[in-house]
């Protein structure tokens, strides 16, 4: 590989100009290895806030470029910044991401490292506004739960990423060389779509990699903080969240045994034995137990409504 890199730092947005104010500000703090050509895309799917203007600050201290997607979703903004990349390899991060100031070096060591790998991944630490509640404080400990909001840390040092699920980088912090990039599209049914918790997009694209023989490496030292608002500190967000995780099972699968073996009926009369399950749960058990009712009862609800289209029953409930 020629010493010259350019790397594609990509980030799609929706309404979160706050939040994105912090990731450029920490975008500005990142030690530039030397020999590199460094881009920042910022990727506006149809933002009614104050978005541009956020960017347009950051114009003079970053190598920063406006988009505009207006096909809603994410995975339609990131293929938007996909087709508009420059660089040799696209690093990816969102918008409510702090990144840490040794990210784009460790990086672009890896890929010196490994010039044969087309795939990097790395951690992904909590940062919690506030104090969170003694419930959250508990079930963060549990790695499961933790990857709600994102957190992933699969190892202390650089190892080999496989196709198995507890070995994929998540969307906060993972780079893809380009011309790899160009061929593993994201799919515009994955992947978060306004308020729709739909995900999955950036699992889909690594595991289709992988599975394709492509090589990827975990890089331990590059680390980016993903905060968590206090209005993620919710059960209600949590409901929604895994809500989401039945609706993107069965778009994964439709086949999966979240999606046609069971018949409707049956469907919905297990989604009401485990929601009085968990309801019963929560005044009864510890956290560690009610959170897992919480988790199932969510999960089926969702799997429920994107086999039978049930948006209104889930606004209904305010879900």
């Amino acid at each position: 590989m020629a010493d010259k890199l350019s790397i594609t730092t990509a980030i799609c947005t929706w309404n979160r100009s706050k939040s994105l104010r912090a990731t450029l500000i920490s975008l500005q703090q990142l030690k530039i290895p030397p020999g590199i050509d460094w881009e920042v895309l910022i990727v506006n799917n149809n933002c009614t806030d104050d978005t541009d203007e956020v960017v347009e600050q950051f114009a003079d201290s970053l190598p920063i470029r406006l988009l505009h997607e207006s096909r809603q979703g994410l995975s339609n903004a990131r293929n938007c910044a996909v087709t508009a990349a420059k660089g040799d390899y696209i690093l990816w991060t969102d918008d409510d991401a702090i990144v840490d100031s040794n990210w784009l070096v460790a990086y672009v060591n890896a890929i010196r490292m490994w010039p044969n790998a087309a795939l990097f991944g790395g951690p992904i630490k909590l940062k919690l506004e506030g104090t969170p509640p003694p419930w959250l404080a508990e079930m963060l400990c549990d790695e499961s739960f933790a990857s709600v909001y994102g957190y992933r840390d699969l190892s202390k040092i650089p190892i080999n990423l496989t196709t198995k699920w507890a070995s994929i980088p998540y969307g906060p912090n993972f780079c893809i060389r380009t011309r790899e990039q160009q061929n593993f599209r994201y799919k515009p049914h994955l992947g978060r779509c306004k308020n729709q918790r739909i995900g999955g997009e950036e699992v889909d694209v690594v595991r289709a990699m992988l599975d394709w023989g492509a090589e990827g490496w975990w890089v331990p030292d590059a680390i980016v903080h993903h905060v968590v608002t206090r209005d993620k500190q919710t059960q209600n967000y949590l409901r929604r969240y895994f809500i989401g995780l039945g609706r993107t099972y069965v778009r994964n699968d439709p086949k999966s045994k979240f999606g046609s073996f069971l018949p409707a009926l049956r469907l919905l009369s297990l989604a009401v034995q485990v929601e009085l399950r968990f309801q019963t749960s929560r005044l009864r058990n510890p956290p560690k137990i009610w959170l897992e009712d919480l988790r199932a009862a969510s999960i089926t609800w969702g799997t429920l409504y994107e086999r039978l289209d049930l948006d209104w029953l889930r606004a209904s409930f305010g879900w």
